[in-house]
């Protein structure tokens, strides 16, 4: 089994508009809301392919509530580890061809709900083949955290392949840890 983890996942939503003036009302006839993030994005081509996967990271208040809803619907296994905090919204503007994007930071994960993670991470790579981290981190969680996870992995002799950037790659790259 893949597991894909991501852990600041968003409801995704989409305002395509013809029309688009700032400091003014502009309304939107089609609004899509999907459950986003990278490593949702993941799990979805993976499932489309007929592979087992399963979603996997943290969320949080109805909107993480709305994301479990939607894989649901997509028929995508998933089992996230649930936070007090709220997962995010990333909205995605989409006017005369261009797309302006607005992402929420998304919730503040306290350092007992980062340690309860771990644990719960340890119990679910025991079933996995292989696992994906992709996306940024939430605040609160250390720049090391994927490491961490990775260096879990590893223990377990788990194939890993990592889909982030700046500060949280570079602490990956700086440890002795293996990806595919």
């Amino acid at each position: 089994m893949i597991i894909s983890i991501t852990m600041n996942p968003s409801v995704d939503i989409s305002y395509p508009m013809e029309e688009f003036t700032l400091d003014t009302v502009n309304r939107v006839k089609n609004v899509t809301k999907t459950a986003g993030g990278k490593g949702l994005n993941v799990a979805r081509v993976l499932h489309q392919t007929k592979a087992e996967v399963l979603a996997s990271g943290m969320i949080g208040g109805h909107l993480g509530e709305f994301i479990e809803t939607e894989l649901e619907k997509e028929g995508i296994q998933h089992h996230f580890f649930a936070i007090n905090g709220q997962s995010r919204n990333c909205i995605a503007i989409l006017h005369e061809k261009k797309q302006t994007e607005i992402l929420e930071q998304g919730p503040v994960i306290t350092e007992e709900e980062a340690e309860h993670f771990l644990k719960f991470f340890e119990q679910l790579i025991e079933q996995a083949d292989l696992l994906t981290f992709s996306g940024s981190l939430p605040a609160g969680l250390s720049d090391d955290y994927y490491a961490k996870l990775i260096h879990l992995c590893n223990k377990k002799n788990k194939d890993v392949i990592l889909d982030c950037s700046g500060k949280a790659l570079q602490e990956v790259l700086s440890k002795k840890i293996s990806l595919c």
